[in-house]
C-alpha cells in the first residue's frame, strides 16, 4: 500500500487535504506579515462571532460607542495611532447587562474602559464586540445586527467577548448578558 501524503482520513472518517490546509496557513501568515508585525493583543477566538465594532469609553465608567461596522481597513492603522492603542494593557467592564426578549439592547449599555499600565483610562480605543457562536439568546444574524444594538430573541444568558483590535498589547474582557421575558 502506498502512502498518499495529500489525504489522511481522520478519526471521524473525514478526508483532510494537506495542500488546502497549507494554503490556508500561508494566507494567514502572509496577512500577518503584511502588517509589518503580528498582532500583540487578543486574537480571534473561534467560539465567538463578531456582532459590532467601535470604541471603548471616553471616560472612566462611560459607555462604548459601537455599531455593526465602524472602521475601514485603509484607515485602521491611523485610527489606532490616534487612539493611543499602544498604551493599552487591559480592559475593564461592568460584568453584567440585563435585557428583555424582543427589545433592542443598545451597545451603549456596555461600559468598557481601556487601561494603561498604571490603570489610567485610555479613551476611545478600537474594540470588537463578539457573541458566543452557539448561543441563540441574541439575534445575531447579519441582516439583523446592522445598527447600534442587538435584539435578544429568547430568555437566558450569553457571554460577550470585547477585545481590542489594534496591533498592540491590548486586552479582552467578558460581559454576561442576562435576558428575561
Amino acid at each position: 500500500m502506498r502512502y498518499n501524503a495529500s489525504h489522511v482520513t481522520g478519526a471521524h472518517g473525514y478526508k483532510h487535504t494537506w495542500t488546502r490546509a497549507a494554503a490556508v496557513l500561508a494566507a494567514i501568515l502572509s496577512a500577518q506579515i503584511s502588517t509589518g508585525q503580528p498582532p500583540h493583543g487578543p486574537g480571534i477566538d473561534w467560539n465567538y462571532g463578531s456582532i459590532a465594532e467601535g470604541y471603548t469609553s471616553a471616560f472612566a465608567g462611560g459607555s462604548v460607542e459601537a455599531a455593526y461596522r465602524m472602521f475601514s481597513a485603509p484607515d485602521f492603522a491611523e485610527v489606532c495611532a490616534q487612539a493611543g492603542a499602544d498604551a493599552v494593557k487591559s480592559l475593564r467592564a461592568v460584568r453584567h447587562v440585563d435585557g428583555r426578549v424582543g427589545e433592542p439592547l443598545p451597545y451603549t449599555a456596555l461600559k468598557v474602559d481601556a487601561l494603561d499600565l498604571h490603570g489610567v483610562v485610555v479613551p476611545r480605543v478600537p474594540i470588537g464586540i463578539e457573541s458566543e457562536m452557539r448561543s441563540t439568546v441574541l439575534d445575531t444574524r447579519q441582516d439583523h445586527i446592522g445598527g447600534t444594538s442587538v435584539t435578544p430573541q429568547q430568555s437566558g444568558t450569553v457571554r460577550l467577548r470585547i477585545r481590542t483590535l489594534c496591533d498592540a498589547p491590548g486586552g479582552e474582557v467578558f460581559v454576561t448578558v442576562r435576558v428575561v421575558r
